[in-house]
């Protein structure tokens, strides 16, 4: 008897299993939603980003985005490294070096952003070519060099024929030429335009060389855990140029200066850049800034188009 009682109750306990494995089924985990961290600098390649935080367009896209403000570039570098980060404001010549340092990133777009090279109010320096044995205020091994070898290349002038100073932090650049500490000096918008207001003479800059070399870059990783939000982000960064391109610039201008970290005194001196939409990178310009890096002995790999672009998400 005692043991006809237990085999009924392991037979009502597996029919109470077989139901409930056919019945509800046990409620599924929310999932957090991803929140996708883009480094930007204070220059104005970052700004239609900045816009499209304000405006909400990432939340109309249904992403999630978190912009982190940088005010170094090894800053920003050292947090993609750390893995803190899915995407960067950048340049080619800095998505090079990630790869060939062991940090898998590739460029989705093109970004619009200008670099002028100057010269001091009081330099005498009115030309290229009165630049030579003239001292430039530079950072070496990045955009800022490789676009400025580019300009005296175009002035049929070599490397060698001017004096590079490294002056890596740009306000300090900007400090020394205005105090006529140096001659001439690279300077990425809006500070370049800060010195053309205090009395700087523009020399060339990439908008007249057609070479710009910024990209907007991503983690192969987050490329591939995170693809529609990805989508989403450029979808946003669209509706900004947009906005831009439509909206005057005073409803918006002290909402950058102050987002951005800008020098208030350039309200008034700096002109936006006529965003385009997001676009893949010149394949022609990341060549060259290849072959410009392999003859610095900078990279010892090949690299092709398709190794540092991703050409998925823009489609």
């Amino acid at each position: 008897m005692k043991k006809k009682l237990i085999y009924l109750l392991i037979t009502i306990c597996c029919m109470s299993l077989a139901g409930c494995s056919q019945g509800e089924k046990p409620a599924e985990q929310a999932k957090t939603p991803k929140i996708i961290c883009i480094g930007v600098m204070p220059d104005v390649e970052s700004i239609p980003f900045v816009i499209a935080e304000k405006n909400g367009y990432f939340l109309k896209e249904g992403v999630q985005v978190k912009l982190v403000h940088f005010k170094s570039a090894k800053d920003r570098d050292s947090a993609l490294q750390a893995g803190e980060l899915d995407g960067v404001i950048t340049d080619m010549v800095a998505v090079v070096f990630a790869n060939e340092g062991g940090i898998n990133i590739k460029a989705i777009s093109r970004i619009d952003g200008n670099i002028q090279l100057l010269a001091g109010k009081a330099s005498g320096i009115k030309a290229m070519s009165d630049l030579k044995g003239k001292d430039i205020g530079i950072s070496s091994n990045t955009v800022m060099e490789y676009s400025l070898d580019r300009m005296l290349q175009a002035a049929g002038m070599q490397a060698g024929d001017v004096q590079k100073i490294a002056i890596p932090q740009l306000p300090t650049r900007l400090e020394m030429l205005q105090g006529e500490k140096i001659a001439a000096a690279i300077l990425p918008q809006p500070l370049s335009d800060l010195a053309v207001k205090n009395g700087a003479t523009i020399l060339n800059s990439t908008d007249a060389m057609k070479n710009k070399a910024g990209v907007t870059a991503f983690t192969s990783k987050s490329l591939k855990e995170n693809p529609e939000e990805i989508k989403a982000i450029f979808k946003a960064y669209n509706e900004a140029v947009v906005y831009m391109k439509t909206e005057p610039v005073a409803n918006y201008v002290d909402f950058v200066i102050e987002a951005q970290g800008f020098p208030a005194e350039v309200k008034g001196s700096f002109a936006l850049p006529q965003y385009q939409m997001a676009t893949a990178p010149d394949e022609k310009i990341l060549t060259d800034v290849i072959d410009w890096m392999k003859s610095k002995e900078l990279v010892k790999s090949s690299y092709g188009y398709a190794d540092l672009v991703d050409e998925q998400i823009l489609r």
